[in-house]
């Protein structure tokens, strides 16, 4: 508002006047009063409309225009959808042929690539796809994290890794020196097929990429290429023979000018291209550890549907769709004649297993202030619990293990001046003497004296 793009609050500061003619301010003033009445009186009939509508409609609207959708796939932003990217990266000739769930666990592993792969226009397609659909994914599901500040915060941090030499898989900054010294030995063959013919397919391979040497191509044609360079040196060999990011050492290639302008040329453009390509994996790298928890239910829920037949994937379909409606549905009043308690779906748990827990069972506790526990097992927890603590303070009893299931005020002092004379050295025969029957079990007097009377002994 106060940069007054279409100039009328300059107009209306105009229209009040410079503060010393103030006949004129008055005046000015004065017509916009008659002009605001003549039009109230003109719509003087008209009806107002419900401010309610007018903003449930505003709002109806807003919601339609900045409505956040997922795939079918995505299941509300807990799954990713890389179907798109992994049909990319199988057809495009740089990855290899393998399942989904395969390269949901490989697909942040972008040095495994070949580097010879890697400067395909396929390539920089499906870096530049993973990426879009990756940052578009966490916009969606994780808003209130901005996924532009991290990547700047990355991008700096890239341009220090890449200076250093530190980026998994550009270590050479796509830059990979070859000197003589790497050069294969074909003079123990006469021909090229007695060199087909000890050689292996993935030996010429070997061979050509430590020569730095395009090592694509059908297995005939790159045992040509090899044989192509059979005792010569790097230096003599045409450049159009060596991969891209390749630069062969300036002390074994004859230098077109004195300055070596040439090989210093083709050095700084091969890093580019390679630092193109690897500021690319990084940002894509970014994304999927800022989405790693996403990423790995992903790949756990695609291990269990592969696992699942037709049928199961059907039912579960099923219960998802049933789940979803019921969200959306208002909330039904719930039948609990019998004042069971709600299990985790909201809803009553059944009376068998109401029965099973004893949760029909009242327990009522005199030191908690006759308060009542259902079940025997909050019961049980309860003797460790603040509520019980408390009262033992109260009664200025410290609280040990002996007074489980100790429920009463009386019981629980008649325990403790028990307890506190133990612990004074009183000695109770009826207590603490110990007597052996004839089997060797040792009682106190009392009960033993008590399973004596009753013929137990």
């Amino acid at each position: 508002m106060y940069e007054d793009a279409d100039g009328s609050r300059a107009e209306e500061m105009a229209s009040m006047g410079d503060g010393e003619n103030v006949d004129e301010a008055l005046r000015l003033f004065y017509d916009r009063v008659k002009r605001l009445r003549k039009s109230r009186a003109d719509d003087a009939r008209a009806v107002a409309t419900d401010p309610g509508e007018t903003l449930e409609r505003l709002v109806d609207e807003l919601v339609v225009e900045h409505a956040v959708t997922f795939s079918g796939e995505e299941s509300h932003g807990r799954y990713l959808d890389l179907h798109e990217s992994y049909a990319r990266f199988v057809d495009g000739g740089f990855g290899t042929a393998r399942g989904y769930g395969e390269y949901l666990s490989a697909c942040d592993d972008f040095a495994s690539t070949p580097r010879a792969k890697k400067f395909s226009a396929a390539y920089r397609t499906y870096l530049d796809g993973l990426f879009d659909y990756l940052r578009s994914f966490h916009e969606r599901a994780v808003p209130l994290r901005f996924v532009e500040e991290a990547l700047r915060d990355e991008e700096e941090a890239f341009e220090s890794r890449w200076r250093a030499g530190e980026c998994p898989g550009w270590e050479d900054r796509g830059v990979r020196a070859v000197d003589e010294t790497s050069a294969c030995d074909l003079s123990a063959y006469a021909t090229i097929e007695e060199m087909t013919s000890d050689m292996s397919g993935d030996d010429i391979t070997r061979a050509l990429e430590s020569m730095g040497l395009k090592a694509g191509g059908a297995p005939a044609h790159r045992a040509e290429r090899l044989w192509s360079v059979r005792g010569k040196k790097l230096a003599d060999v045409d450049k159009k023979l060596f991969a891209k990011g390749v630069v062969v050492d300036a002390k074994t290639r004859t230098k077109k000018t004195s300055g070596g302008g040439d090989d210093d040329d083709a050095k700084a453009k091969a890093e580019r291209r390679a630092r193109a390509v690897a500021y690319k994996e990084n940002r894509c790298a970014l994304l999927l550890r800022l989405l790693s928890k996403q990423l790995d239910a992903t790949r756990t829920n695609v291990e269990k549907k592969s696992t699942l037949s037709l049928a199961e994937l059907r039912a579960e379909a099923e219960e998802d769709d049933d789940f979803s409606d019921a969200d959306t549905d208002e909330e039904e009043e719930i039948h609990n004649p019998l004042k069971l308690p709600l299990g985790w779906d909201g809803k009553p748990i059944p009376y068998w297993l109401y029965k099973l827990h004893g949760l029909n069972m009242e327990y009522t506790c005199e030191i908690c202030g006759n308060y009542s526990y259902w079940g025997r097992r909050a019961f049980e927890r309860h003797f460790s619990e603040w509520r019980h603590q408390h009262g033992m303070r109260c009664l200025k009893i410290p609280y040990s293990k002996a007074f489980n299931e100790v429920t009463s005020i009386d019981d629980a002092r008649a325990l403790h001046k028990n307890l506190s004379q133990r612990d004074a050295g009183v000695f109770d025969v009826t207590v603490d003497a110990e007597v052996e029957d004839a089997q060797g079990n040792v009682y106190n007097t009392k009960t033993y004296e008590d399973l004596r009377r009753q013929g137990l002994l």
